[in-house]
C-alpha cells in the first residue's frame, strides 16, 4: 500500500515526543505522509492511518484502542510495559538488552530529529549539562575542574554550555565565575525555542555530562566530535554500560583521552538512526 497518515499519540514528555518527532520527519522525507499529532485528549482525523507511532508507557493503551478502532500498523519507541507481542513492532535502544527479532528492532540510543552536517564550525564548542538523577549523584566542584582542564586542551575553541532543569544552583554559580568572551552560559530558562537543535547544526565539538545520555547520542547523530564529562554514578545501568561501550569503540572521547592526544578525534560517521529505521519501516509496511 502506499504510506497514508501517521499518527504520533504522545504523552507530551519532552524527550518522548523528542523521539516521535525524529522518526516522524524521517518518514515524512522519504514517503511525504502527513502527520498527526494526538495528545491524550484530542480527537483523532476520520480518514485511517497507515502508522500509530507510540511513546512512553501512558501511550500504550490508547494506542491499541486507536488501532483497532481506525487500523493501521502500531509501532511502539522504547521497550513497553506491555507484551510486545501486542504490537506490530516495537523499537528500542540497543543498551535495553532486549535481542532483536521479527517485531522488535534495535536502535544505536534513543531516536532523535538531529540532521547530520556536512559542515560545522571546529572552533565552536558546545558543553551541555544535565543533574543528579536517578543513576547519577552530582560534583559541582569535580565538573568545575572538568571544564577548566576541557578549556585548557582546547584553548582555540569559544564554548557555549547549555543547562538543564536539573542542574543544581551550584553549578550556575560555578558557571558564571567561568564566564568570558571564550565562555558562555546559556541557562535552561534563557534558552529560545529551537537553541539546541541550531546548536548542533554548528557545533564541531561537543561535550555532555554522561546522566544525560540522550542528548549523548543527539550530539553523536550531527556529525559532532563528542566527548562525556564524568559525573558520579550511584550504581552500573543499562544505559551508562551503553556509553561505556561507545567509548571503547572509539565514539566517544574522554578528557583523559583528549590530554593525552591533545585533540579531539573524529567520533565516526554521525549516527542517523531515525533515517535507517524509517527506510525500513517503508520497505517493511509499505
Amino acid at each position: 500500500m502506499t504510506p497514508g497518515s501517521i499518527w504520533c499519540v504522545t504523552d507530551g514528555l519532552a524527550g518522548h515526543r523528542s523521539q516521535l518527532r525524529g522518526l516522524s520527519e524521517a518518514l515524512q522525507r522519504r514517503c511525504h505522509a502527513t502527520v498527526v499529532w494526538l495528545s491524550p485528549d484530542s480527537t483523532p482525523p476520520e480518514a485511517p492511518p497507515w502508522l500509530i507511532l507510540a511513546a512512553g508507557r501512558r501511550t500504550h493503551w490508547r494506542a491499541l484502542r486507536l488501532r483497532c478502532q481506525y487500523g493501521g500498523r502500531l509501532v511502539v519507541l522504547m521497550r513497553p510495559s506491555l507484551p510486545r507481542r501486542l504490537f506490530d513492532l516495537c523499537i528500542l535502544p540497543d543498551h535495553d538488552g532486549v535481542p532483536e527479532g521479527p517485531r522488535t528492532w534495535l536502535t544505536c540510543g534513543p531516536l532523535n530529529p538531529v540532521a547530520a552536517q556536512t559542515t560545522l564550525a571546529t572552533h565552536a564548542g558546545l558543553i551541555l549539562l544535565g543533574g543528579p538523577s536517578r543513576h547519577h549523584s552530582w560534583s559541582p566542584e569535580d565538573l568545575e575542574q572538568q571544564l577548566r582542564q576541557l578549556r585548557q586542551a582546547l584553548p582555540g575553541v569559544r564554548w557555549t554550555a547549555g543547562t538543564s532543569r536539573r542542574t543544581p544552583e551550584a553549578t550556575l554559580g560555578i558557571l558564571a565565575t567561568l564566564e568570558d568572551s571564550r565562555f558562555r552560559v546559556m541557562p535552561a530558562q534563557a534558552a529560545p525555542p529551537g537553541w539546541l537543535l541550531s546548536q548542533f547544526q554548528q557545533c564541531g565539538i561537543i561535550w555532555v555530562t554522561e546522566d544525560s545520555a540522550a542528548m549523548v547520542y543527539e550530539a553523536l547523530s550531527s556529525g559532532a566530535s563528542v566527548g562525556v564529562l564524568k559525573v558520579p554514578r550511584r550504581h552500573d545501568s543499562r544505559v551508562s554500560r551503553g556509553l561505556d561501550a561507545l567509548v571503547e569503540a572509539g565514539r566517544l572521547s574522554t578528557l583523559p583521552q583528549l590530554k593525552a592526544n591533545r585533540d579531539m578525534p573524529a567520533s565516526g560517521p554521525p549516527l542517523q538512526e531515525a533515517d535507517r529505521i524509517a527506510a525500513r519501516l517503508i520497505d517493511h509496511f509499505a
